[in-house]
């Protein structure tokens, strides 16, 4: 497989831009389930959507493992194995999905998945946890299926954008999850993440995944289309190349 020399100079900038701002990260280390408070998933958002699922996938990869070594748990095989994989596919999966353009039953199976992912993490969250956490899963969850659905009901262009940003993210958070407590039961966690050095109990993947879900998905959704949009005034020529990258899809 063949990649423009705009295809590789822009995947270098989307890891260079989303490693370096994810060192702001530094001055608010919050961290939960061994991962971090990450709300710049909107920079490969946006490359994703504006350049492909290479350049968002691969872009993606490269910053957080810069991230990960440089300023964050400073394992470069946790990365490898669990960072790494998890953004290729989340990017990669919002690149491809709002570059088709889904007609009629196909477009509403998109957002009909982009909206059960938020509802089901707070069905769990209603059945597992108690207190205010119920209450913000809860507000955070609304916010997610509106900002999912509305673009869909008005007929809107972003609506593939929000719906493959769910849908990406989920299956990014899902991995994120899945692979911290694998790699638990194989190696020690780094100590830094104050996870103990024992596997962690199967449980875990779920908080994990509820975790960066809930806690990236606002600033993907919010903050992608407008930078798009952005982009493309500036840049018009970025649109075409978007609306004409894939074929019509019913399916």
């Amino acid at each position: 497989m063949k990649f423009s020399a705009l295809q590789v100079a822009t995947a270098a900038l989307n890891a260079a831009l989303y490693a370096a701002l994810g060192a702001l990260w530094t001055l608010l280390p919050l961290t939960m389930f061994g991962v971090r408070f990450w709300p710049q998933v909107f920079v490969p958002g946006a490359f994703a959507v504006l350049f492909g699922p290479w350049v968002g996938g691969v872009g993606a990869a490269v910053g957080v493992f810069i991230a990960d070594v440089i300023y964050g748990h400073h394992d470069p095989l946790l990365s490898l194995l669990v960072g790494v994989p998890s953004n290729f596919a989340c990017f990669g999966i919002i690149g491809y999905l709002s570059r088709k353009r889904f007609r009629g039953n196909g477009k509403l199976a998109m957002v009909a998945a982009g909206i059960l992912i938020p509802i089901a993490i707070v069905a769990y969250a209603l059945y597992a946890l108690s207190g205010s956490t119920i209450t913000t899963l809860a507000t955070l969850g609304v916010l997610v299926v509106a900002l999912v659905a509305v673009p869909y009901l008005a007929r809107s262009s972003w609506a593939n954008v929000e719906a493959a940003s769910s849908i990406g993210l989920g299956v990014g958070s899902t991995i994120i999850g899945i692979g911290i407590v694998t790699y638990s039961s194989i190696f020690v966690m780094p100590q830094v993440l104050g996870l103990g050095s024992g596997p962690l109990p199967l449980v875990f993947a779920i908080g994990t995944t509820l975790w960066t879900y809930m806690s990236e998905i606002p600033f993907l959704l919010a903050l992608t289309p407008p930078i798009v949009r952005a982009v493309e005034a500036a840049f018009p020529s970025l649109k075409i190349l978007r609306t004409s990258g894939s074929k019509d899809s019913n399916a």
